[in-house]
């Protein structure tokens, strides 16, 4: 997708160039924007987390004698919520998404156009758009419409862990939902002639990152979220988000994508999945590519994994009703065809491919008598 090397045979690991993470990791924010320039900022913001960290970021950037700006995040991650941000950081030095990954998005793209360092700073960890040079964007409708691309990874990623913390659970579910994918997806690349976002070919390690993030998630994902049920914060809590936000998105940038990611540009066209959470969506579309590998074992151990945390496994969980079924797999399917992740799997992929995978799933996925 990059373009990062002519010679597409040549591996190529791409990464923020500085990754930090733990609690209170917020409060290094003026020290860390004071090694560009002037140190001012423009804090595109989620509106959710605005009012939580207004006071504090003022305060510190008061002290430190720097400027902050704020722009609030207009919602969706659009081409013209880009262009309006990017006209509002001519004056600073530094750009930070503050909040989701659309809102990431949105400052990536303020940076990326007006050509000032990029800061990611996720406030949830519900997917791994932090690391990544990718911006993803929409329109009106949720669904879709294009990609960007920073020219490097973004200078700073910043992760405070008790903001994460004190999220609803929701998110964090949804990050294990999207980190969840990427083994099988980096797996796919490396098995057939495909490229990372790089365009070039996976090194071996970007694979071995996904083993890893599977593996923390297996066994951490669950009591964790158990643990923030109860008010507390597990041990391995810092281990899981490192493996959400730094791991899946190690893996997904030099290890590539393949169908489950290329699903969510058909899942988006379908009005009743496109609100859902990326992670959500890409919690199913992994099942899908499970069936389409074969890969017996897996599925039944992912679809059990899924249901016990409280993620999707089949289209009925979003609420999509039996007379939408048939006419949204289509629309699914074929939407699909579209993405260039897709062409990453090591053997062609039709729509009926697809939309079998699907209607296979639903079956499988069914509660037994005993269960409804």
């Amino acid at each position: 997708m990059y373009g990062t090397v002519k010679n597409s045979a040549l591996r190529v690991l791409g990464a923020p160039r500085e990754y930090i993470q733990g609690p209170g990791a917020l409060d290094e924010l003026p020290h860390l924007c004071g090694r560009y320039g002037s140190g001012g900022l423009l804090a595109v913001v989620d509106p959710f987390v605005y009012g939580t960290i207004r006071e504090r970021l003022e305060s510190a950037f008061a002290q430190a004698g720097q400027r902050l700006e704020w722009a609030v995040f207009g919602g969706e991650c659009t081409e013209a919520e880009g262009e309006r941000l990017a006209g509002l950081a001519r004056d600073c030095d530094v750009v930070a998404g503050i909040g989701g990954g659309k809102c990431i998005d949105a400052g990536k793209y303020a940076g990326l156009r007006s050509g000032k360092a990029v800061f990611s700073v996720p406030t949830i960890a519900s997917n791994d758009a932090p690391t990544s040079r990718l911006i993803v964007l929409y329109d009106g409708a949720h669904a879709v419409t294009g990609t960007r691309y920073l020219s490097f990874n973004p200078d700073v990623v910043l992760a405070d862990t008790d903001i994460i913390a004190a999220a609803p659970p929701r998110f964090l579910r949804a990050g294990i939902g999207d980190a969840l994918t990427k083994m099988f997806e980096a797996r796919s690349v490396a098995a057939g002639k495909g490229g990372n976002s790089f365009s070039a070919r996976p090194p071996f390690v970007a694979a071995r990152l996904g083993e890893i993030c599977f593996e923390t998630i297996i066994r951490s994902g669950a009591p964790c979220l158990q643990a923030l049920a109860r008010g507390e914060r597990h041990a391995d809590f810092e281990e899981l988000i490192e493996a959400l936000i730094l791991l899946s998105g190690l893996t997904f940038e030099s290890g590539g994508l393949s169908i489950a990611h290329a699903m969510v540009r058909g899942l988006t066209r379908v009005p009743e999945l496109s609100a859902y959470l990326h992670g959500e969506q890409v919690a199913y579309s992994v099942l899908v590519q499970l069936l389409v590998d074969g890969d017996e074992d897996m599925l039944r151990r992912s679809i059990a994994f899924n249901r016990a945390i409280g993620l999707p496994v089949a289209l009925a969980d979003f609420g999509l009703s039996d007379e939408r079924l048939d006419q949204a797999i289509e629309t699914i399917a074929a939407s699909t065809l579209t993405s260039p992740f897709l062409r990453n799997y090591p053997t062609p992929i039709a729509a009926a491919d697809l939309a079998d995978a699907m209607r296979r799933l639903e079956t499988r996925a069914a509660p037994a008598p005993s269960e409804r």
